[in-house]
């Protein structure tokens, strides 16, 4: 049987004989072909030919091979990470078609589960014609000009590409197959918050520079980033534009750079004819796709997308501004957790204070006030993100005030004698009842880890007080401040008593949580 269209689709980086034998296969099963070239504005060690330099190879081998009559059209296919999405563009860019020719087994999945046929055609000699191999060659050839020691001729990558492509590809390749250390582009965008500037953001740069002569930097303004988790807390312009211009500095490419403001997310990229490229996050992708669509409207060549490898936290997970905010990561993605900073939990259901720290501990973590009033005045000046006080003196009285913490951590014990219930709140004589478990001198894990869910809970959904913002202990609240400063947001007060200066305030900082972190290391 003999289809009437047919699609093929590949990357074509570069065009090779492998191609050419499942071309001329394809022509075999159907009377028309549509070319769908995939990875269209992907920019990186495997793709680094555009759309228009693969469109143009194609061409040429559809001339010299007698076979442009029989094609409709060749269509650019970008990249969507997501399987469903793909597959309808690559519906509304091929248009009718009856079968997929391919041996890509990725392709031929996702077609088929969307309802589609498909033909699976082997590969032709494998071992010698597959891109990643010839792109390979390509690169051993210009890095060394020296023809490698081997009596074959299929070590030269011009003996896997059909022969009339040669010589459009020895331009090609002198540009643009050497990317790393090579600025390819001359005029290179990227953007971002660059809120507490961290490895992402180097890792951002550091591409951009890599493949670009000069570099436009774009950092985002408030009407961009407003609606994004604490936005209240994200630095200010100033300081985010100095981060950056410290990092261009001390890697000497201030010269190359240009800084700017932007405050909607195309920054101006979708109107500017000099520009090349575009380098992004896997996160911030879509933006980059959305550019093009709109330069694309405005007649404009289409950026070249280079997506930087994850970076990750110790954790597996992407770093990015938000986990720092909200307490998880530091800039190094360095994780802020009781398990993570700790390397004798795996018996342990808890953790043993030294004697060595009991000093150091009793000195005060943060500012010390006298009363409450100036903890309340306190309170109104810093505008913290959220309230944690540990202590059943401090909770009681900031309830009294009309100023209940987010999270409540008591034991109703003061100075280590039982609090009389005649002088609590009402709130909190109600919730009398113990719920969790902490011995003296030490932190319960369980209900470490119980306190990080609960400042998770109070950050997504800040006005639902619930009764599991309340930590009423069987034993003692005191070192569970350690772990609610670990835990907290950036921004964050934690609150507790000290027996002899009153109540001390702590401001949840990033130097603030790295020195928790290594007296808790020193826990057992």
């Amino acid at each position: 049987m003999k289809y009437q269209i047919a699609l093929l689709i590949g990357r074509f980086q570069p065009f090779h004989l492998g191609h050419l034998y499942l071309l001329r296969k394809s022509f075999e099963m159907a009377e028309k072909i549509v070319f769908v070239v995939g990875s269209a504005s992907i920019f990186d060690e495997n793709n680094p030919l555009s759309y228009e330099e693969r469109r143009k190879m194609l061409e040429k081998v559809l001339k010299y091979e007698g076979l442009s009559d029989r094609v409709i059209k060749i269509v650019p296919l970008e990249d969507y990470f997501d399987n469903e999405k793909w597959l309808k563009k690559l519906i509304e860019a091929a248009g009718p078609f009856d079968i997929v020719i391919s041996n890509n087994d990725w392709v031929n999945s996702i077609v088929e589960n969307g309802g589609y046929k498909t033909l699976r055609e082997p590969y032709y000699k494998r071992n010698l014609y597959e891109g990643w191999r010839i792109r390979k060659l390509i690169r051993t050839s210009l890095s060394s000009r020296a023809r490698p020691k081997a009596e074959s001729r299929d070590f030269e990558w011009q003996n896997r590409v059909p022969k009339y492509l040669i010589s459009n590809l020895k331009f090609q390749v002198s540009n643009q197959f050497l990317i790393s250390n090579k600025q390819i582009f001359k005029h290179v965008v990227v953007g971002g918050t660059f809120d507490h500037f961290h490895a992402g953001h180097e890792e951002l740069l550091k591409k951009a520079f890599e493949i670009g002569k000069k570099v436009t930097i774009g950092v985002a303004t408030e009407e961009l980033y407003k609606s994004k988790l604490l936005a209240n807390i994200i630095e200010p312009f100033s300081t985010r534009k100095k981060s950056v211009s410290e990092f261009l500095k001390n890697k000497n490419w201030s010269k190359r750079a240009n800084t700017i403001a932007f405050s909607e997310f195309t920054g101006g990229a979708a109107e500017k004819k000099n520009v090349d490229a575009i380098v992004v996050s896997r996160l911030t992708y879509p933006n980059a796709l959305k550019i093009n669509e709109i330069r694309e409207k405005n007649h404009l060549k289409p950026l070249r997308i280079t997506i930087i490898k994850d970076v990750l936290a110790e954790d597996g997970r992407l770093i990015s501004s938000e986990r720092i905010r909200i307490g998880e990561i530091d800039r190094k993605g360095k994780l802020y957790n009781l398990i993570a900073s700790h390397q004798s939990l795996a018996t342990n259901h808890y953790l043993t204070m030294p004697e060595s720290l009991r000093g150091k501990l009793r000195k005060p973590l943060g500012k010390v006030f006298s009363e409450v009033h100036q903890v309340l005045k306190f309170i109104g000046l810093f505008k913290p993100v959220m309230v944690i006080a540990v202590g059943d003196i401090i909770v009681n009285s900031l309830i009294k005030n009309d100023a209940e913490p987010d999270i409540k951590v008591i034991d109703f014990r003061s100075r280590r004698k039982d609090v009389k219930e005649d002088s609590l709140n009402t709130k909190t004589v109600f919730k009398r009842r113990a719920s969790f478990v902490n011995k003296p001198g030490t932190i319960n894990l369980k209900t470490a880890e119980k306190l990080r869910e609960s400042i998770k809970n109070v950050m997504v959904n800040p006005t639902n007080h619930d009764r599991h913002h309340w930590f009423v202990v069987d034993g003692e609240e005191d070192l569970l401040t350690l772990p609610a400063i670990l835990y907290a947001p950036l921004g964050s007060l934690v609150l507790y008593g000290h027996w002899q200066l009153g109540i001390v305030a702590v401001e949840v900082t990033e130097k603030r949580k790295t020195m928790i972190s290594k007296v808790l290391r020193k826990f057992t």
